[in-house]
């Protein structure tokens, strides 16, 4: 072929490469949500704890798979968030080939991680996914020994319910699909999260520091760059036709939500908690939703949905500070109000045709070099796996004290460098990748758990590719796709942290996969075939075809009532006989409901679908629920039913009343007044369910100052103050909050100073 001839073939090639992408934007934004409820059975051990001897006892939340999907002309992708600690290629694999007939694949699925550590394990493709340390309580079981370092299989049952039911939460959102519009919002949330592993982001910036000497204020640029306090929200509303009082026919906005994303790890609710919960995702999601539907006024037919997965978490988290179920709804409710002023944001930003446009493709560790050097061909895990993190450690630090991390091999060479590795099998060195631009932002997929600095420079190296295209913001989707464990830069790889320990394909993993995503990015903005996929089989021969779980006992029997009155913030209890292992318990609807009696009829009023129950079953199938009233029920009569697959029981009545365990406590006031305030009593740690703020807004107050009684309205107000006019009595259930819930105790106090 002769010079002259390549500029016009190649100019016919850019055409033909081009009119899929421009008849991939014709036509306005279609969009739909739907979700499926994928809480398995019980007794799996709780994934991302890798512990044996920690299993699903019960159930406090349940988990599930939420969808967004999104289609513009010939383009469509689904974005998705399931309350899982990881996900797997294969189980992206098999979920895009059940939607094949609704135009989906693994090419136009993201599906990423809650990455909460109180979902089920043992669905992983590859068996090193599927690890779970032995301790003392499981010494008795020698094959729990042989297990670590040959983990079982994926349990076909767990991983056949889990393709089915995110398959379905596409599917409900594919058939929700309609006219709509969308936009993009984002604020930042700071002393919430911290970094666990300081010393090892410190030598980012050439920083070296003993391992617990690090502090924030260390950082030359801050102590919140220690951290990725990013929230970014795309806020999706459907356009509606409806008639006004006049009859005229009118486009209204139905907010349906939409997805979110922010760094923060799912370890807030510790391993001695052994029911499933979503972590601080349930929370935000719930609370989100809640509001979006309460604000924009949503038809209860319409879901309403906070696809919240999860970022570049590696080394962030809450959890270092706060513990268990109640602190992780303190958690989850922090970061609802900073999505919902991402979302409020968005509000006015918002367009029908937004670009949208992907690419996919899977990239190979397989020895490449980069700048820094190789690559490693096959997985290695470094010993700090072993103890775990700094959150809650495992069992081989609960016996020797030993957390290993800073601790290196000395002549440490090749890709792997100075960590000192472990027999611990292996794990997929072929991942897939994918680049979503979605209006001005692209979003990008990470199939691992990136440090806050991996985040960091991946988003500037995505920007660089994808300068000039009209791309205001590059958005990290983590646990995405696939899971790899870790990716470290190579300074904290340095380190050989936990995080280090645990990055599989060496010191130059992340270098490698943050130009891959980068490349794929550029290929998206040029109009470009994305770069050849790698040749893989991501199921690694696992079938999607599995049993369903069966339906559980047939019948039931009530064991104990509950108690006849019950406080707020106290917990009514119901105990029954039935069947093994939750399955009892029916999908896709409540469990256990607690009805009011209200004008004659009983009306729900909190179901195990919320954040307020917790309930289990024995070896021998008797099951206890426990209800916490929240602190602002309805005071009354009410009960618990129980809704299970083949069975339905009723529970006694009982009256709910207000508390009266709120402490009276000091306030700040001027000189010559006294301040006083009630306090909630504090969540005790995997007892308490639900996060009660440390000071509750009042309601009335009755006291006497120098023998004289004063009645006041300090309705929400959080404290008052009185004259320092001679003692100041208070009787028991003389201050109330704005519930009617009162101070337990009777005080006195001496006039001020």
């Amino acid at each position: 072929m002769t010079r002259r001839a390549v500029a016009p073939l190649a100019a016919v090639v850019a055409v033909a490469l081009a009119a899929p992408a421009a008849a991939a934007q014709n036509g306005t934004l279609r969009a739909g949500v739907g979700k499926a409820d994928i809480t398995p059975r019980l007794g799996y051990y709780l994934g991302g704890w890798t512990r044996a001897d920690r299993t699903a006892q019960g159930q406090h939340t349940r988990l599930h798979a939420r969808a967004l999907v999104l289609q513009r002309g010939e383009r469509k992708v689904a974005l998705v968030s399931v309350d899982l600690f990881m996900v797997g290629g294969g189980l992206v694999k098999h979920v895009g080939d059940a939607l094949a007939d609704r135009g989906f694949s693994e090419r136009n699925v993201l599906i990423s991680a809650s990455h909460t550590h109180s979902g089920p394990g043992g669905y992983g493709n590859f068996p090193s996914l599927n690890t779970a340390s032995p301790s003392l309580e499981t010494v008795t079981d020698p094959f729990s020994f042989a297990r670590l370092l040959d983990p079982e299989p994926a349990d076909r049952q767990l991983y056949a319910f889990l393709v089915r039911q995110i398959a379905t939460a596409i599917r409900r959102a594919d058939e929700d699909r309609g006219a709509a519009q969308l936009g993009w919002g984002r604020t930042q949330l700071t002393g919430l999260t911290r970094n666990r592993s300081l010393e090892a982001h410190l030598h980012n910036h050439g920083i070296v520091k003993a391992r617990g000497a690090g502090r924030d204020s260390d950082d030359p640029l801050g102590a919140v760059h220690t951290i990725d306090p990013d929230v970014d929200v795309l806020r999706v509303d459907k356009l509606v036709a409806r008639r006004d009082r006049r009859g005229r026919r009118r486009i209204v906005r139905v907010p349906v939500g939409g997805w979110s994303t922010f760094a923060d790890h799912g370890t807030v609710t510790k391993s001695t908690f052994e029911f499933y919960n979503g972590d601080h995702h349930a929370s935000a999601m719930r609370v989100f939703e809640a509001a979006v539907r309460r604000r924009g006024r949503v038809p209860a037919g319409q879901e309403v949905l906070n696809v919240y997965g999860n970022s570049n978490e590696g080394d962030m988290s809450a959890g270092l500070d706060r513990h268990g179920p109640a602190a992780s709804d303190y958690v989850g409710r922090a970061e609802a109000r900073a999505m919902l002023r991402a979302w409020q944001q968005a509000g006015g930003r918002m367009t029908r045709r937004p670009v949208l446009d992907l690419r996919w493709t899977r990239m190979c560790f397989c020895g490449q070099q980069t700048e820094g050097g190789p690559v490693a061909d096959r997985s290695q895990v470094g010993l700090p796996f072993l103890t775990g993190s700094e959150e809650e450690r495992g069992p081989l630090f609960e016996v020797t004290g030993q957390h290993y991390e800073d601790t290196r091999n000395p002549v440490g060479a090749g890709p792997h460098g100075a960590k000192i590795a472990i027999p611990a099998g292996n794990i997929p060195n072929v991942v897939p990748l994918l680049a979503v631009r979605v209006g001005d932002r692209l979003v990008v997929s990470l199939p691992a758990e990136g440090t806050k600095e991996v985040g960091a420079r991946l988003r500037a190296a995505v920007g660089s590719a994808v300068a000039g295209a009209g791309i205001a913001r590059v958005v990290v989707s983590g646990l995405a796709n696939e899971f790899v464990l870790y990716l470290t830069t190579p300074e904290e790889y340095d380190r050989q942290h936990y995080e280090g320990g645990n990055t599989h394909f060496g010191r130059q993993s992340s270098v490698l996969v943050t130009s891959e995503i980068a490349r794929l990015a550029g290929t998206l903005v040029r109009g470009e075939p994305a770069p050849d996929a790698v040749a893989f089989d991501p199921t690694n021969g696992v079938s999607p075809e599995g049993p369903p779980y069966e339906p559980g006992a047939a019948t039931g029997q009530v064991l104990a009532q509950p108690a006849p009155r019950v406080a707020r913030l106290q917990r009514a209890a119901l105990r029954w006989q039935g069947g093994r292992l939750g399955l009892d318990r029916p999908l896709e609807r409540a469990f256990v409901v607690a009805q009011r009696r209200t004008h004659g009829r009983w009306v729900a009023v909190d179901d195990d679908l919320g954040l307020a129950m917790r309930w289990r079953v024995d070896d021998a199938g008797v099951h206890d629920v426990l209800w916490e009233v929240p602190r602002d029920a309805r005071a009354g009569t009410h009960r618990l039913v129980v809704q299970a697959n083949r069975y339905t029981l009723v529970s006694d009545p009982f009256e709910v009343a207000p508390s009266r365990a709120l402490e009276l406590v000091p306030a700040p006031a001027p000189v010559g007044r006294v301040g006083l305030a009630l306090a909630y009593p504090a969540a005790v740690r995997d007892v308490d369910l639900t996060h009660r703020p440390s000071r509750a807004p009042l309601g009335r107050v009755t006291l006497s100052v120098g023998g004289r009684r004063l009645v006041l309205d300090a309705r929400g107000a959080r404290s008052i103050t009185v004259p320092a006019a001679g003692p100041i009595v208070v009787e028991r259930g003389g201050l109330t909050d704005r519930y009617g819930n009162a101070n337990a105790d009777r005080a006195v106090l001496g006039a001020a100073r």
